[in-house]
């Protein structure tokens, strides 16, 4: 599987939130790092994360664009969720990851987004085809 298959497999497997599933995309000592905590290092707990997410946010990633060679690849993804604090209420972060591969696996990801509400100031979403979430 190429870097781009590998990242398009993870992304909808994502969606299921079947822990075995996702981590089966990462090598065993994988690193999953981000901005505003601290990494998941391991395949098992980077598949038991998403789950739980899935499970208890109803998360939603969207791979929205990606660009890849034999051995890195960088995307553009959003991820619709349930606020933590108002379930009642649906909220979507934008972010940017690159990843890293070994043997075929995912060996790294570096996620970068920031505060929730991450759309791109004067960039339209919805006409490029990206993810919104309903008015």
């Amino acid at each position: 599987m190429s870097p781009k298959e590998r990242v398009e497999a993870y992304y909808a497997d994502l969606l299921d939130g079947d822990a075995e599933r996702v981590a089966a995309h990462f090598t065993p000592d994988a690193v999953h790092y981000y901005t505003r905590r601290d990494p998941d290092i391991g395949s098992g707990v980077i598949g038991a994360n998403a789950a739980l997410a899935v499970e208890h946010l109803h998360a939603e990633w969207r791979l929205e664009h990606i660009v890849a060679n034999e051995t890195e690849a960088a995307i553009e993804w959003s991820l619709a969720f349930d606020d933590p604090r108002d379930t009642s209420r649906r909220l979507l972060d934008r972010g940017a990851e690159l990843f890293t591969f070994r043997d075929g696996l995912i060996a790294e990801v570096r996620a970068y987004y920031g505060d929730r509400g991450g759309d791109l100031r004067g960039f339209d979403h919805a006409a490029r085809g990206h993810t919104v979430l309903p008015s």
